[in-house]
């Protein structure tokens, strides 16, 4: 029987994920503009993980610019499901300069007790096809944040090589494989930057290429729920052609890692 073959069965079955640990490293709550939503609620986040067996969320905002106002959702979640839910800070410049950045991931943090950071889309000042800064960089703060804490972001077309090297204590995971694996190979060689399955698995064999490049122990489980269906994504994770010790580790044990380094 191949090692693939245990997980593949499962999938055919109505039954969760047994005896593994799950946790989501990429997902969101409440209204989000123009996706399709499986349940945008945490109550129905949490209906879905159960009957899967997806132990922990780690959850951000998906579509709300204001930092404070989206985290605070986020802190009910955690309220309600202390040991379900994971927070993750969400990070916008826009908002403002360094103050602004700094007050909120330390009242997120120190007060609500966040674990993990997000910052947006901003390719109009993180272009992907440079390492380098032309102006001064706006998110320097949360970076300067993450490494004094231990703690990893999570990237969206953001991250580049200069920047994960200038900060080695913080961790950098890219979003969605970097779109495709070429996207992150190019920062893969830096041992803190990490990439999720959000979107990876869409093309055939790709979470089989991470592994072999970056090795699994740099990959971590991610569905992009409510926006994309979490059987889905947990399911390209289970079938990929990889070892039993591979897929638990992308599935919840990276994660856990990346957790437990927090400060």
């Amino acid at each position: 029987m191949s090692q693939t073959a245990p997980f593949c069965e499962l999938c055919a079955t109505d039954e969760a994920v047994a005896d593994c640990l799950v946790i989501d490293g990429h997902c969101h709550v409440d209204f989000w503009i123009g996706a399709y939503c499986q349940d945008r609620h945490i109550e129905g986040i949490i209906e879905v993980c159960d009957e899967l067996g997806v132990d922990k969320l780690c959850i951000n905002y998906g579509a709300c610019p204001e930092m404070r106002v989206a985290n605070d959702v986020v802190a009910r979640g955690i309220r309600k499901y202390p040991n379900r839910v994971v927070g993750i800070c969400y990070i916008n410049y826009y908002e403002g300069g360094a103050e602004v950045q700094q007050a909120e991931l330390k009242r997120c943090f120190d007060e609500l007790g966040f674990m993990g950071i997000k910052v947006g889309n901003f390719h109009d000042i993180y272009p992907q096809t440079r390492g380098y800064f032309e102006l001064e960089d706006p998110l320097q703060p949360t970076w300067e944040f993450a490494q004094e804490r231990g703690a990893s972001i999570l990237c969206h077309g953001v991250v580049t090589y200069d920047i994960a090297r200038r900060y080695p204590g913080a961790n950098f995971i890219v979003a969605h494989g970097g779109g495709a694996p070429e996207g992150y190979l190019r920062v893969a060689e830096l041992p803190n930057t990490y990439c999720d399955t959000a979107s990876t698995g869409v093309q055939t064999g790709a979470l089989e290429l991470l592994c072999e490049k970056v090795g699994a122990e740099r990959i971590v489980y991610g569905s992009d729920l409510p926006a994309f269906d979490l059987g889905h994504r947990l399911g390209v994770v289970m079938a990929a052609q990889i070892s039993e010790s591979d897929r638990e580790l992308i599935l919840g044990q990276n994660m856990q890692r990346l957790l437990n380094n927090v400060k």
